[in-house]
């Protein structure tokens, strides 16, 4: 069977070399857009690549979908070679996807099926172009594309029978609301027999969505409510208006009709890709099976292995740097902290190694200047090291340094689709923070386009009112109808901006000239208007903005000064209204 998982460290490969050179252990074959690291041999290592290479040009030409980076693939020459670094019970392969390499892990597959190299790399163009999928619909659409084959030979005329339809021929399916709302940690997944289930229903699940007429037309609706995160019961029934139980029916119907073909992989040669082969060390392929460990969760067989690999060069900084990872994984800051000074001062050169470092130390909590340390360091080796620009970033912004902030930001040579949002929104923070306006409000304008959820809108338009808005107080009258100061946005350099305009105010505005001030119980102003006489009554002198007002008023007759009366309509009052503001002209 077959698995991935998400967050995982990144697997870096130390070229540690002992005092005497030992035998080579592996091989690299490496491409522009493929490192295949293989215990099999220099021709296991050449075939993958090659295979790979053709097997990217197939999903080029079918979805327009590829990679940024290149893969990094780890072959065993067997299954008892593979079994130490298993991350499941049932995954005969897996996929590493991190914020700086996407890795897959599996068995040599000799002149055999690559279908599970296809799987998994399918996983990795579908990681890096969507938003995260359910697992029924991740694995089945991995499924989906990896049907492939390695020959040259012309497709035949007759129909095959897929692997996975042929199980689904002849054991009981899982029901499917059960399928589609399984849990990517789900124990069933565990299990040889349950897990094949699973894989071959979300294979045709995903085929028959992807390739009935029926289905097919509303299927980029459901990829949007999915990918919103709405569940997927919801999503499936919104979309096509059917009842679960009824797809199921057409699910069977499918299953029992539909014949797939094989795809045939772009054919391609050594020389069309360019592929070198050289030899690693075995220290060199210690190390990178000592990150497989880790990444399995085995933290403390990794930890022997790299103490090792220290013992055996200790002035090498990236077994240093592995260590401290490693220790922060095992929650010693100190011993963490200790081995990162070490990598330091042995001269570290690897930037994504200490970007690594940095990710691992702020999920441990560990000082916002040790992980700066550590971005610097990448930045320094990398100056166009964009995920370390980007964290640094965040890191100077909640520092309250916005224009290092921006400048790490603008110094980002790429933004990916899946990271524009938080790009233009923590831009737009940092320009509003330094009050460029116009900066913040092309940045919130940007950060709206890219939003895909409408908590993410809400926030692009709130960060958009931020860039054009002060912040000011107000009275406001709370659930028991007392009023209160409360605090507003008001346009920039707003001149009309009234706080005593409450919220719910029905706003009325005169011209005319002040004829005079009552100062009965509740102090009311009579306004001469061109259609007569207005009275507004004045509760509380104190709640009226004036402007080029006397320096004091005398209650009765009024010198008939020219006057704009602002005022809240009460219609059902004895008065027009309550005076909210007054101005002399």
């Amino acid at each position: 069977m077959l698995s991935r998982v998400y967050r995982l460290p990144a697997l870096s490969v130390v070229l540690a070399c002992a005092s005497a050179a030992p035998i080579a252990a592996a091989n690299l074959a490496r491409s522009a857009h493929f490192e295949v690291y293989s215990q099999a041999g220099e021709r296991s290592a050449q075939a993958v690549v090659l295979s790979l290479e053709r097997l990217r040009a197939l999903f080029l030409h079918e979805t327009g979908l590829g990679l940024t980076r290149p893969v990094r693939v780890i072959v065993f020459r067997s299954r008892r070679e593979y079994d130490p670094y298993r991350l499941r019970p049932a995954a005969d392969a897996y996929y590493v996807g991190t914020e700086t390499a996407d890795s897959i892990v599996m068995i040599d597959p000799g002149s055999g099926d690559f279908r599970i190299a296809a799987h998994e790399y399918a996983h990795a163009v579908l990681d890096a172009n969507l938003v995260e999928l359910p697992p029924w619909l991740s694995e089945g659409l991995a499924e989906v594309l990896s049907a492939v084959r390695l020959d040259d030979r012309p497709a035949r005329t007759a129909a095959e029978m897929p692997y996975r339809a042929a199980i689904l021929r002849s054991h009981p399916w899982m029901p499917l609301a059960e399928l589609v709302t399984l849990p990517a940690d789900s124990p069933l997944r565990d299990r040889r027999d349950t897990s094949e289930i699973f894989y071959a229903e979300s294979w045709a699940f995903s085929d028959m969505l992807m390739a009935s007429p029926v289905y097919s037309p509303r299927s980029p609706n459901l990829f949007a409510a999915l990918s919103a995160g709405t569940p997927s019961l919801k999503a499936l029934s919104d979309v096509y208006a059917k009842p679960l139980e009824e797809i199921a029916r057409d699910l069977r119907v499918w299953v029992q009709e539909r014949r797939v073909l094989p795809i045939a992989l772009p054919h391609l040669s050594s020389s069309d890709v360019g592929v070198e082969v050289s030899e690693i060390s075995p220290s060199a392929w210690r190390a990178l099976t000592a990150e497989l460990l880790v990444a399995t969760g085995k933290l403390d067989q990794a930890q022997t292995v790299y103490q090792e690999l220290a013992r055996e060069a200790p002035e090498n900084a990236d077994v240093s740097a592995a260590l401290a990872r490693l220790a922060l994984r095992k929650h010693d800051l100190a011993a963490a902290r200790e081995y990162w000074q070490k990598a330091l001062v042995h001269g570290i050169r690897d930037a994504a190694a200490c970007y690594r470092y940095a990710v691992v130390a702020s999920d441990a909590g560990m000082a916002a200047n040790d992980v700066a340390q550590a971005l610097e360091r990448a930045v320094l080796l990398e100056p166009a090291f964009d995920d370390a620009h980007f964290m640094l970033a965040h890191i100077e912004s909640n520092a309250g340094r916005f224009e290092s902030a921006v400048e790490h930001l603008r110094s980002m040579a790429h933004v990916s689709a899946a990271r524009e949002f938080p790009y233009w929104t923590a831009l737009a923070y940092a320009l509003g923070e330094l009050g460029r306006r116009d900066q913040a409000k092309a940045a919130a304008d940007h950060a709206l386009e890219s939003a895909k959820t409408p908590a993410e809108r809400s926030r692009a338009l709130e960060l958009a009112e931020i860039a054009q808005t002060d912040v000011a107080v107000r009275f406001a009258r709370d659930a028991n109808g007392t009023s209160r100061l409360v605090t507003t946005r008001v346009p920039h350099d707003a001149p009309d901006f009234n706080p005593f305009i409450e919220p719910a105010d029905l706003i009325g505005r005169v011209e005319g000239k002040l004829q005079e001030i009552s100062c009965s119980e509740t102090a009311k102003i009579v306004v001469q208007t061109a259609t007569g006489a207005l009275t507004i009554a004045m509760p509380d002198p104190l709640r009226v903005q004036m402007r080029n007002a006397p320096p004091e008023f005398i209650c009765g007759l009024q010198p008939l000064s020219a006057v704009t009366v602002v005022y809240a309509i009460r219609p059902e009052a004895q008065t027009a209204g309550i005076l909210r503001g007054i101005e002399f002209h």
